[in-house]
This record gives structure tokens, sequence and C-alpha cells, in this order.
């Protein structure tokens, strides 16, 4: 559990240095709008890095989950709230791509908020013409941008679909025997008398079922482990494909700058929370952040 834990701690380590590395890129890129081109080819530089830390998590999650997979499914090492808004041991791919329409609608708020305060002078009459053609709107995405985020969005939501089902089937698969048969001879045997139960207990077929019990949650561990590494593909992939397929450089540093304040703030938030129902008697954990 102690692995675990470090390789967590140094995932958010590397996500504060890396949210200092992306304002100061952003703000770089912002007073070098003369030399676009190479300002962007810049920002594509920093974008990669930021996704190779992700992957280079992932891997290491792969690696560590064989050894406990349902252990990232409810990590000791995230706070109650954290936990309770996972999905497969970490945030939804989709959530991205949801954290993109908010920006995208706060940024179309904005434009309307100036247009309706300046009574349609300077260049909001441009915000029109740019909606009713449909080639801009809401952060600067293009139409074709809009589509391209559209079937991400959709692919994602039914890969999401397809590994909560599997996951699902495994939850099923605790009722199916042979943990239920299992759970019986427990039952039979602490109700019976304490010579029955201990002459029951030192048979084969007792140490047989206890073995039957210990491979099938080996094997809901197992495939625990295998789904953690499906859906962190997914969350990877999902990231990839939005941030250097889909966005603009500047695009997607704002949305890479935006989901790690939103990943910090939660992280700092729910600690917090979790420190303060302890002291109140509250009970709650104090060590971890959503993936």
């Amino acid at each position: 559990m102690k692995c675990f834990t470090s390789c967590y701690e140094d995932w958010v380590r590397k996500q504060e240095w890396d949210l200092t590395y992306l304002l100061a890129a952003a703000s770089t890129s912002a007073a070098a709008s003369a030399e676009q081109t190479a300002a962007d080819a810049e920002l594509r530089v920093v974008v990669e890095k930021s996704l190779r830390l992700y992957e280079e998590y992932a891997e290491q999650r792969c690696a560590l989950a064989p050894a406990d997979g349902p252990a990232f499914f409810c990590p000791a090492w995230c706070s109650a709230f954290e936990n309770s808004v996972l999905w497969m041991g970490g945030c939804r791919p989709t959530l991205f791509i949801r954290l993109l329409y908010s920006l995208s609608g706060a940024a179309l708020d904005a434009r309307l908020h100036d247009f309706l305060n300046n009574g349609g002078d300077d260049g909001t009459d441009r915000l029109s013409a740019e909606l009713l053609r449909g080639e801009k709107s809401m952060l600067g995405l293009s139409a074709r941008q809009l589509g391209l985020v559209d079937e991400l969005h959709g692919h994602t939501l039914r890969e999401e679909g397809r590994l909560t089902a599997k996951m699902a089937t495994v939850q099923e698969d605790v009722a199916d025997r042979p943990l239920l048969s299992a759970a019986r001879v427990h039952r039979k045997i602490t109700s019976s008398s304490a010579a029955a139960a201990a002459a029951y207990a030192a048979s084969s077929s007792s140490w047989g079922n206890d073995g039957d019990v210990a491979a099938a949650i080996k094997s809901c561990a197992e495939e625990m482990a295998g789904l953690l590494v499906e859906a962190d593909r997914l969350r990877v992939a999902t990231a990839r494909a939005l941030l250097t397929e889909i966005l603009g450089p500047k695009q997607a540093v704002e949305l890479l700058v935006a989901a790690k304040q939103l990943h910090l703030s939660i992280h700092k938030s729910s600690k917090q929370r979790d420190t303060d129902l302890c002291c109140g008697g509250g009970g709650g954990n104090v060590d971890g952040a959503v993936f």
C-alpha cells in the first residue's frame, strides 16, 4: 500500500509543477503573439510534455495494479469525497470534454456580456456574424472542431458504457458460485454447536471451500486490475485525441491549466474537509485526490 500512496503523491507533485510550467508557457505565448507560429510550436512541446506525465502515471498504475487491483477502486490515499466521484479508479474520460464545454460556455457568456454592455458596438458585431455563419463559437472553437469534439464525446461515452457493463458483471459475480456456496458453509459452521463446528472446520471439505473463496476473490481482483488498465488507457487516449488532434496549442494549454487547477483544488479542499471531519469526530481519510 505504501508504494501505491507514494506513486499517487508523486503524481500530485508533478501536477503542481506542470501547472506552473503551463501557466508560464501560456503567459510567454500571449506576449509573443507577433511570432505566433513559433509560439504555437513551443506550446505543442509543452502539451506533449504534460501528456507524457499523464501517460507515465498510467504506466505506473498498470505495473502496480496486478498486486491489488481493488485498492484503486476505493483508494485509501484518496479523500472520502474523491472516492465518491471515482469511476474505475479515476476520473471519467469524458470529464475532459465536459470541462471543455464548461470553459467554452463561460467564454461565450463573457463575450455576450460584452455585447450587451457595449450595445453592439466595436467587435461585438463580429460575434453575431461568427455565430450565424457557424465559423466560430465558444472559446474560439471552429464549427469543425465542435463536430470533432462531439464525435469524440460519443465514442468515449460508448467506451465508458462498455467498461461500466464489464464492471457490473464482476460485481454481480460476487453473488455467484463459489462465493455463495462458501458463504452458506460458513453460516452452517457458525450456527452449529461448538464441537460440530470444530469438527467441520477440521475437515478437508471446509478448507477446500476456504480455498474456493480465496480463488474467487483473486479472480475478481485480477479482473478489476484489467479494467483499471483499460480505463486508464481510455482516459489517456481521450485526453491525447482532444489535446493534439482537435484543439489548437493555445486551446490545449488552456484546457490543461483548467483541468489541473480543478484537480488540485479538489485535492486540497477535500483533504481539508476530511481533516475537519476527523477533528470534529466525524471520521475521514486525509490522504489523496482524484486521478
